[in-house]
Parts: structure tokens; sequence; C-alpha cells
């Protein structure tokens, strides 16, 4: 059957820059996952790109320097690949994207280090950005690291305050349990953790313990499934265990609550995604494998696409 893919979590404009060589416009080389023609391929529909530069990560440039160049990246993506790409600012944007192309960009930012001060968040908001996650693994001005387990400063809190004024949605995905109790309770507003997975049956850092998720899905916003080995399980990783950590998340809050926020190319190759996701195109066999443990289809549309749009449509400008 069709499907209509929403990913919440795509880290194209690092992984171009990662590999100089590497064109967006032809498949995906081996044991990477990411290009147009397979996005077009898989039906997605609309793609989270990251904006991926955490302050000392990119050797020779500064966070603010390194967005910078991957915001052009973006931007000449747009530009070369017009009638396949386009850019999503508004509700009314969402109706134009297509499985398979025209496939909409929005931009999640991973880990603030290149908004100086909240005052920025403005001028990246105008240029696509509509989710900000606080902080990546190394601690910032907003937030502190995994391994202080410290959570947000007063800056973080100015950060979020900001970003509520302007619907910008917070993604908890790397912040600490604590950090992550500091943004639930800063406001009942919308939160998302875009790429993570269930910390029940993968006892992770990076995952979330159920009472994460059922506050996450008490203010309306969802899990984004990251298909990462190591996040998912251990031993052989397939769909199965994807399918089990939906479905654990299901059981907590229900299927309104859980999506997609794959993370490939996201410093890993599809070496360490489970069987079956060789590539960006494969995630529609996520939907396959949710019909086949008897899963209604209105179900398994929620999770690959429906959910995010519904997140989207609460917070972005008519």
């Amino acid at each position: 059957m069709g499907w209509f893919i929403v990913d919440g979590h795509e880290d194209i404009a690092m992984a171009l820059a990662e590999s100089q060589n590497r064109d967006f416009g032809q498949p995906a080389p081996e044991n990477q996952a990411l290009s147009l023609p397979d996005a077009k391929r898989g039906e997605l529909a609309l793609i989270l790109g990251t904006i991926f530069a955490p302050e000392g990560y990119w050797p020779g440039q500064t966070a603010v320097q390194a967005a910078e160049s991957q915001m052009r990246c973006y931007e000449d993506l747009l530009e070369e690949f017009d009638q396949d790409l386009f850019r999503v600012e508004s509700r009314g944007d969402l109706a134009l994207c297509k499985a398979g192309g025209p496939i909409g960009l929005i931009h999640l930012m991973e880990g603030a280090d290149p908004i100086r001060s909240p005052r920025d968040v403005t001028r990246w908001m105008n240029r696509g950005v509509r989710v900000i996650a606080p902080v990546w693994n190394t601690g910032n001005r907003y937030c502190g690291s995994r391994s202080e387990g410290t959570g947000l400063s007063e800056a973080g809190r100015r950060l979020l305050q900001e970003m509520r004024r302007l619907q910008i949605v917070p993604d908890v995905s790397h912040m600490t349990p604590r950090a992550v109790d500091d943004v639930l309770g800063f406001d009942g507003g919308l939160v998302v953790a875009s790429h993570s997975n269930a910390r029940a049956l993968r006892d992770h850092p990076r995952n979330l313990s159920d009472e994460h998720i059922r506050e996450i899905a008490a203010r309306g916003g969802l899990v984004g499934i990251v298909l990462f080995n190591p996040f998912l399980g251990t031993g052989d990783v397939t769909l199965d265990t994807v399918v089990a950590h939906i479905e654990h998340i299901f059981d907590l809050v229900g299927p309104e609550h859980v999506g997609l926020g794959s993370d490939l190319d996201g410093g890993f190759g599809t070496d360490n995604t489970p069987e079956g996701i060789d590539n960006v195109a494969d995630l529609r066999m996520i939907g396959e494998a949710l019909l086949a443990r008897g899963h209604s289809t209105a179900v398994a549309e929620d999770v690959l696409g429906g959910n995010w749009m519904r997140v989207l449509r609460e917070v972005l400008p008519d």
C-alpha cells in the first residue's frame, strides 16, 4: 500500500558535510541511508532536517559558522531540487507535501549552541527552524551535559520562554532526566522527543522513562522512534524490535504519541540500523510490520506520518 511518511530527524546537512563528494541527488552510497531519490522512492512527504552544530564539534568552525554552513547547504538543495523539495513555512504548506514528492522540509536545531542569546531564536525561526533541542551530548550555556547530569540553566529557561512565545517546539531527546523534568515542569506546552526510544525495553541513557513518555503525551507531544541499534536492543535488532518500542508507547499513552525520528546518517551507517532498514526508503517497512502485528491501517498511518503532522499543525502559523 502507499504511505505518507514524515521522518522527524534526518541529519542531511551533517551527512553531506562529512562526505564532501556526496551527491544528494544520487542514491545513497553503501552503508549510508539518505538521498533524495531514496526518499522519493520510500514515499517520504516531510522531513525534519537537522542543524547540528555543537560548539567544538566541527574543526575550525564556531557553532554559529557551522550552523550557517548547514543552512546554506539546505538552501542550495532547495534551489537545486526545487521540483522535489520545498520549505514548509505554514499550515497551508503542509497540504502541499506529497508522498514521494514534493517533499516538505522543516528544520530542527539539535543543540542550541548556535543561538547566542534567546533574541537569536526569531532569526532562526524565519529560516525554517521550528523545533529546537536545547542541548546535544555536550553541555552548553543552556543545559548541562549527560555526563554532568544537570538540568536547565537560567539562560535555558529564558530560551524556553522565547521558544514558547514563538511556538518553537522543545525537543528533549538528548537531555538528562533532570533536564527533561525541567522542560516538562516549565509549563504545560507541547514537547517532543524527536529521536528516542523506551528505556523500559532498552536501558540506555538516551531513552525515555515511562513517566517521561506519559508527560510528553499529556502535553500533546510525541516520541520519534530512533533507528540506531544500540538504542533499540542487544543482539539481533529487527523490525520486530522497532515495533516492540512502538507498542510499548501504545500501551502507555496510545498510538497518537509515537512517530518516526530515524536519525539516519547521524554519525552511524546502516550496519547499525535494524535488519530490514537499509535505506531511508525502507521506513515504510515499519508500517508493514505494524500491519503484520494486527494494527489497523489508520494506526500505522499515524505512526508513519499522521502524528507528526498533527504536532506541526499546532505550531505552524496560518
